[in-house]
């Protein structure tokens, strides 16, 4: 075979190994940017996709792809988890950029956009207006929630604290510096049984942290309060999170508008969430809870919902 027609079929080899890989043409309006393959970030993405328009061009990418090429003639970049978020704003692309399933704290560190209004987000964590008013409506009987402050979380536990004291609860607070800190700040905050919200902070709140902090509050008949559903599976009483569905439906709401000549909606929690609870927990606690989905149904209605 003569080396110029090996060399041609080798490189339509490559080429179709890029394109089977996953990476992005240049080209389609809107860009999805994965952190992860799979999960919740794939998840999200699908419901992105089904979401928009008939006939709306989508490309999709992952973190480690991206590149000057991957960005050009973009329209709407969409990150998908933190490490997308990062390495999308750290491109700068001259597109609008909206990122999903990251926490308003790690929005706050991210490199800032070239223009204005550039860049928004919406949320993992829900606002804490609407995570006192669940524990409100599930615990009537509550009088006091713990509240353990991290590195990223200090704004977000202000806010709590203030939510808390306008429902009527007394907010007992403890700081977390290091892992070290974790057992006191428990034992300071439990002087009483207490309701604990459990953030997403990872210094306080993660894979090796989180059966001592169920085990520690069940021990004080202190029920918690998760921000994702394997909290309520693990033994959090009640948990209040977003599913990638509910928070893929927005953004390609916000992605549409850009696409029909909007703008970005500015940075906002999640409007559609889920409540789940582990009525095993509330019965060893000695609570009668309402199920997860009349939660739900509740509180959205107290936000003025469906």
């Amino acid at each position: 075979m003569p080396r110029p027609f090996t060399f041609l079929v080798r490189l339509l080899v490559l080429v179709l190994a890029l394109c089977a890989g996953g990476t992005a043409r240049a080209g389609a309006p809107v860009l999805l940017v994965l952190g992860d393959e799979g999960g919740a970030h794939a998840a999200t993405a699908e419901a992105i996709r089904r979401a928009l328009p008939p006939g709306t061009a989508v490309d999709q990418t992952n973190w480690q792809a991206l590149g000057g090429e991957t960005l050009r003639s973009r329209r709407v970049v969409v990150s998908i988890g933190g490490r997308a978020a990062q390495a999308v704003a750290e491109a700068a692309p001259s597109a609008a950029v909206l990122h999903t399933l990251l926490t308003r704290a790690g929005f706050a560190r991210l490199p800032p956009a070239p223009d204005e209004g550039a860049a928004s987000a919406i949320f993992l964590d829900q606002p804490a207006s609407r995570q006192v008013a669940l524990i409100r409506l599930a615990l009537p009987e509550a009088r006091r929630l713990a509240l353990l402050s991290g590195p990223s979380s200090a704004e977000l536990i202000d806010e709590l604290a203030a939510a808390a004291r306008q429902q009527g609860f007394e907010p007992a607070r403890a700081t977390v510096s290091a892992d070290r800190d974790l057992f006191l700040a428990l034992q300071q905050v439990f002087t009483e049984p207490a309701v604990l919200v459990a953030t997403p902070d990872p210094a306080v709140f993660n894979s090796y942290t989180v059966q001592n902090v169920l085990l520690t509050a069940y021990r004080h008949r202190s029920p918690v309060v998760g921000f994702s559903p394997a909290y309520a599976r693990a033994g959090a009483l009640l948990a209040l999170y977003s599913t990638p569905e509910q928070i893929g439906s927005q953004a390609a709401e916000a992605v549409t508008a850009v696409l029909g000549g909007g703008r970005l909606p500015p940075p906002a929690p999640p409007r559609s969430f889920e409540v789940g609870v582990n009525m095993n927990v509330a019965r060893s606690l000695g609570i009668l809870l309402s199920d997860g989905e009349t939660l739900a149904r509740k509180l959205l209605r107290q936000e003025g919902g469906r």
